[in-house]
């Protein structure tokens, strides 16, 4: 356990422009390098019962990123589909915001052409999605219970004997990396939105 300041010499490593962090595409890509380095720390070694809730954490609220940047980006497109809030605790719903998702993209699909390649790929990235998303969401429905060990009324957020393979997440989280990443770019070819500047 480290307890002791960080050396002069190294503090300028730690001087960062958080400033500079301007959408949530920024923010996503920072969560999303912090799973990347605790599932380098977990196959090197460390035990995963040290670091399970913060990787579950950072796992389930990078996706949350993902999931908002998407749905920001296609409610510009899609005037049929109601628009997400950015407060209350509602819109952390890893299940509300990957239906808001499924929702843009099936009207995109009705309604837009898009060719049969995109469709099938749509498809099946949602296929891989769903089964992730169910998982973190039933493990924390409203992002507390990584962060916390009881809810609201003091009930502790897991049993005691609840276990999780926290590779299984780990997987199928890398699996669906290109479809959060890229829909919007995949979309912008097709022609149905139009291409970041």
């Amino acid at each position: 356990m480290r307890q002791k300041p960080i050396e002069k010499k190294d503090r300028y490593k730690f001087e960062s422009y958080i400033g500079w962090n301007q959408s949530w595409w920024n923010y996503y890509e920072q969560y999303k390098e912090a799973v990347d380095k605790i599932v380098e720390l977990v196959e090197s070694g460390t035990p995963i019962d040290t670091i399970s809730l913060p990787l579950l954490f950072l796992t389930r609220h990078s996706l949350e990123l993902g999931l908002k940047a998407n749905i920001l980006k296609l409610e510009g497109v899609n005037d049929k589909v109601g628009k997400i809030t950015l407060s209350g605790s509602r819109y952390h719903s890893l299940e509300l915001l990957y239906n808001k998702f499924e929702e843009h993209l099936n009207v995109i699909l009705k309604e837009k052409k898009v060719s049969q390649t995109t469709r099938d790929e749509i498809a099946d990235y949602l296929n891989e999605f769903e089964p992730l998303k169910d998982i973190l969401h039933n493990l924390d429905e409203g992002s507390f219970n990584f962060r916390y060990p009881v809810d609201t009324s003091g009930v502790p957020n897991f049993d005691w004997n609840d276990k999780v393979q926290v590779a299984d997440i780990i997987d199928m989280y890398y699996k669906i990396q290109p479809f959060l990443l890229y829909t919007e770019n995949v979309l912008a070819q097709e022609g149905v939105i139009e291409p970041e500047k």
